[in-house]
């Protein structure tokens, strides 16, 4: 048996650091191609023109007048940019529409867009700007967006899409960013797990046959609208993203919701991160599972967020939706109830050297047994984050995370029901740290490990879990922009309270394109 694990290993090893070679050759390859920037475009006599209040206009051979994008006369960010569209819309770049179309448009900046059909009155569009760099979109910028896929943390997962870069649509008074990203997962199992989409440690079983398994499945790809409007001075902002890992594991994948919220000032309310959690701490990995013990519960709740007095400290509060998770013996039947809400809050600190934060839960649990009456108990967690930039190009990151009856934070169980009218909320203590490195603009690394332990209850499953540990490394490069390919090795290991283990190792390579 032990033999077979260190031919298992060194095989992972051996597939990991050839596909690492070749994705190194790529990348520095690619980034030797990348054209050096464009010069700043100097404004010609036209664009003079376009930017008062006489538009520089083309016409086509059937008469119908062009308008260049242009930019949004100061103090009325969105006036005149009313338009409509029927049928199909076509999306294409002004300087691709010159090729098709004999209008002169020399002077069209080249990150502008055309957008429009057959049936569009050119002449309407006016006025109106697709440009993101244009004033209309960055004063819809909020001071408190949370770190995204720039260069400070590229491959971010968890982060919603730059609102000022790539696919905005501006209408009257209103722009909205279609963002996300198309990602293929290619996995190699060489040991037995149950969970085959992501690296679930805990679905590792303690007494199976060996086995292998290939899985190939895109259901990461996201999808997501972020719309922002003007209320008087205020910046209002409704975001719905879905990715695809609705439904069973191992299927084709059917949508999900991951985020549905509206923000006003400093008011949120909808589906998003739970405040007990920090996205700007969670480890950076291919796989979407991630580490063991990172909290990444997205729930209904109603927030609060208020800046202090002192430079980037603020405080939020939030009442969330009492998710809760039931381990109960096969013979005892009942249901999980929640009669209160999660009271969530938060102090976070947010500098240029990272970030730090201390969040708080307080709970109620019920369960009520078939035909019996509910038993409650309070409960209560702490969760410790930070993410901290160690030199210029690395950044490290940390979670301490316990309580009693917040296991389902992580998926875990939050009771443990031991008898018809007896149960008991389950301790638990996590912990995880990383460090994220780029060693250069087109190639970066992660590296996290994690832990999660679940204190046994008199009387619990003997077969229940007790420890589970998760490892992860990857080298993930950009050859371009908006694409990136990786690969990724994944160990896990999982102790159940009789002490029967289980281990498992994964190789996972994916391909992505993030939409512009």
């Amino acid at each position: 048996m032990h033999r077979l694990k260190r031919t298992t290993v060194f095989r992972c090893l051996t597939f990991l650091c050839s596909f690492c070679c070749g994705v190194t050759a790529m990348a520095q390859t690619a980034c030797k191609r990348l054209p050096p920037p464009a010069p700043p475009r100097q404004e010609s006599p036209a664009d003079s023109k376009r930017n008062g209040n006489q538009p520089d206009t083309s016409v086509t051979p059937s008469g119908s007048t062009i308008t260049p994008i242009g930019a949004i006369p100061t103090g009325a960010p969105f006036e005149g940019s009313q338009f409509q569209l029927a049928s199909a819309l076509a999306l294409t770049p002004l300087q691709d529409a010159s090729e098709s179309t004999p209008v002169e448009m020399e002077n069209v900046a080249s990150d502008d867009y055309f957008l429009g059909s057959e049936s569009i009155d050119l002449s309407s569009l006016e006025g109106l700007t697709l440009s993101p760099n244009s004033p209309a979109v960055q004063s819809l910028q909020f001071a408190s967006d949370q770190p995204s896929m720039g260069p400070e943390l590229k491959n971010n997962f968890t982060a919603i899409p730059e609102f000022d870069k790539g696919l905005i649509i501006v209408g009257d008074g209103i722009a909205m960013k279609i963002g996300g990203y198309v990602k293929a997962d290619l996995i190699w199992d060489f040991d037995p797990i149950d969970s085959i989409d992501s690296f679930v440690t805990t679905s590792i079983p303690t007494d199976a046959e060996p086995r292998r398994n290939v899985r190939f499945h895109a259901k990461q790809s996201r999808l997501s609208f972020d719309t922002r409007w003007k209320i008087g001075a205020d910046t209002a902002q409704a975001f719905v993203e879905a990715d695809f890992f609705g439904g069973s594991d191992g299927g084709n994948g059917d949508l999900r919701l991951r985020h549905a919220y509206g923000r006003f000032k400093n008011f949120t309310a909808g589906q998003t991160w739970t405040t007990f959690t920090d996205p700007s701490a969670v480890p950076q990995t291919l796989d979407f599972e991630g580490a063991v013990s990172n909290v990444n519960r997205r729930q209904g709740l109603v927030r609060w967020d208020q800046p202090l007095a002192w430079d980037g400290l603020s405080l939020a509060v939030a009442l969330e939706d009492p998710q809760i998770i039931i381990d109960a013996p096969p013979m005892l039947t009942g249901a999980g109830r929640t009669e209160s809400p999660d009271f969530v809050s938060r102090l976070r600190l947010s500098r240029d050297w990272g970030n730090l934060q201390v969040a708080m839960v307080l709970r109620e649990l019920g369960f009520q047994p078939t035909g019996e009456r509910v038993i409650t108990a309070g409960a209560w967690g702490f969760n410790f984050t930070g993410s901290l930039m160690l030199l210029e190009r690395t950044r490290g990151y940390f979670q301490v995370t316990f309580g009693d009856g917040i296991g389902s934070y992580r998926g875990s169980p939050d009771v443990v029901a031991t008898g018809p009218q007896q149960g008991s909320v389950l301790p638990m203590f996590g912990w995880m740290t990383g460090v994220h490195h780029e060693w250069s603009s087109c190639l970066t690394s992660n590296i996290t490990i994690s832990q999660l332990s679940l204190d046994p209850i008199p009387g619990q499953n003997p077969e229940n879990l007790r420890d589970t540990t998760y490892f992860a490394v990857n080298l993930i490069a950009n050859p371009y922009p908006s694409i990136f390919c990786g690969i990724e090795y994944l160990y896990g290991n999982r102790v159940d309270i009789d002490g029967d283990r289980g281990s498992a190792n994964r190789v996972q390579t994916s391909f992505g394109f993030y939409l512009p």
